[in-house]
């Protein structure tokens, strides 16, 4: 065989090694519908997302995409469906099913998730949170608790309240209401309750904490990088009227639930719940938590800090 015919005779058996080597992207969508069609929170919604996510693959949208721009390009599709919604590619990696939002991190954050806790000028307390760390509702001893505790403990003093949640992703429920209960009316019928295919859960907590501070003025900061259970606690403390939101309208993703593996190196993010809102019957999702005062991210801590002490 002459050189020249050797040449592409081994290439064109290289270019067919490689089609069959990597996941074809149909099978790599369908597989991706699949798992909204099984997941998803609402399965009517579930299976017209799953749907028209086929026939996009039908038509052959995704044919010529490689597995990372495959999972960049299903994750721009689906993310304005969801907030939440998103693909990965990891080679040939298969991560498991690793839950998040409504159920239990998979360690804890440092410092379980509180980043400062500090008595500004005019006594003003301070609280920033990077995330909500997970406790069980009814565990009164777990270390996330304690140190929640500890954090309030040091700022009962304050004046007034800023709780900073500005860049926090969000977290786990039980932080959420327990916190929140830091400045509620026991028994306040104020909590957000996610509901599944299968079952309800509020944030309400079993325990709340012990001595709330009803009436101490609170500031809430928010911005895009506010998400998930972050803005669960500014949009239930906003709408019990029990604090002023400052800053950026939040990221809008509402709705908790999972990485689920669908094969060779693809997962994708299905929310399985979505929370409702006693007060507003809805919740942010989309739309974001937006702010009753707005300030850029920056600026946020010295809006609110003018507020505290105007007042």
């Amino acid at each position: 065989m002459p050189k020249l015919l050797r040449t592409a005779a081994v290439a064109l058996l290289l270019t067919v090694f490689a089609a069959h080597a990597a996941p074809a992207p149909r099978d790599r969508v369908d597989a991706v519908a699949d798992a909204i069609a099984a997941n998803y929170f609402d399965p009517a919604r579930g299976k017209t997302i799953a749907d028209d996510l086929r026939r996009d693959a039908d038509t052959g949208t995704f044919d010529t995409l490689q597995p990372q721009a495959l999972a960049d390009a299903l994750t721009a599709r689906l993310r304005p469906l969801d907030r939440h919604f998103r693909v990965r590619w990891d080679g040939d990696a298969s991560p498991p099913r690793v839950p998040v939002g409504p159920r239990r991190p998979p360690q804890a954050p440092a410092n379980h998730g509180i980043a400062k806790v500090e008595m500004l000028p005019g006594e003003v307390g301070h609280l920033r949170l990077d995330q909500f760390a997970h406790f069980e509702f009814d565990d009164a001893d777990a270390p996330a608790r304690r140190a929640i505790d500890d954090a309030l403990a040091k700022l009962s003093g304050s004046r007034a309240m800023i709780v900073d949640l500005r860049g926090c992703r969000g977290g786990s429920p039980s932080m959420v209401g327990y916190l929140a209960s830091a400045f509620l009316a026991p028994g306040a019928d104020v909590y957000n309750t996610f509901h599944t295919r299968t079952r309800t859960m509020s944030e309400a907590p079993a325990i709340p904490y012990a001595t709330p501070r009803t009436q101490v003025p609170l500031y809430v900061l928010v911005d895009g990088g506010t998400g998930s259970a972050a803005e669960s606690f500014a949009y239930t403390l906003q709408n019990a009227k029990r604090a002023t939101i400052v800053g950026e309208r939040s990221a809008g993703a509402a709705n908790p639930g999972a990485m689920i593996d669908v094969g060779e190196g693809f997962t994708v993010f299905v929310s399985d719940g979505s929370p409702v809102n006693p007060i507003t019957r809805t919740n942010w999702e989309a739309t974001g938590v937006a702010p009753d005062v707005a300030a850029i991210s920056a600026d946020a801590l010295d809006a609110a800090l003018r507020l505290a002490r105007a007042r």
